[in-house]
């Protein structure tokens, strides 16, 4: 058999739909929460076949598990090396995109669901909530570097400081205006400025 014959027949995946499948699992999974995503709700919005979703995924399972790991770190800013501005400049970028996706209703499903199984909130763990975590330690290490913070500084505290606000301001429902992500970072800033 020749290497043309050995090759899979057929047309070859289109990554525009594999990106819309996965972006169409995004948006009902914060709509409908990991209970009410179903492979036809995500291939109706995604305006595929049952079949395209499961040639894809074979289990609703798998496509939540794919869609998570798609759902990457975004709108992160350029850092300048300005503790301040970085900090403000990460919470709005942080807010904007969790806004975008409907990230806390997505984080509040894997919580969720944690009980039956912990993969999920994992996957989210590791596809954003520590990539994340990691842009604001790295701005508050250097802050401390240079003597703008106090040396003693718990970064992971710190950090927890700044993007905890976030997820308490949205479950008391508190709205984040214009200014908020400033505000913010001066209320923690005030703490552990040096």
């Amino acid at each position: 058999m020749d290497a043309a014959a050995g090759r899979r027949r057929g047309r070859s995946r289109d990554p525009g739909i594999d990106a819309a499948v996965l972006e169409a699992t995004i948006k009902v999974l914060a709509l409908e929460g990991v209970a009410g995503t179903s492979m036809d709700r995500v291939a109706a919005v995604a305006g595929v076949s049952k079949v395209t979703v499961y040639t894809r995924y074979p289990s609703k399972s798998a496509l939540i598990g794919a869609a998570l790991r798609h759902l990457q770190v975004d709108h992160v800013p350029d850092l300048t090396g300005d503790t301040r501005a970085d900090l403000v400049a990460l919470l709005a970028a942080m807010q904007r995109q969790y806004d975008e996706v409907g990230g806390m209703s997505i984080i509040g499903s894997c919580l969720a669901a944690e009980p039956r199984g912990p993969e999920l909130l994992e996957l989210i763990r590791e596809s954003t909530l520590l990539p994340r975590r990691a842009y604001f330690a790295r701005v508050l290490r250097a802050g401390v570097e240079h003597g703008q913070l106090r040396p003693d500084l718990d970064v992971d505290r710190a950090t927890s400081m700044i993007v905890g606000v976030l997820y308490a301001d949205h479950l008391v429902g508190l709205p984040a205006g214009s200014g908020w992500a400033e505000s913010v970072v001066d209320d923690v800033l005030r703490g552990i400025r040096a």
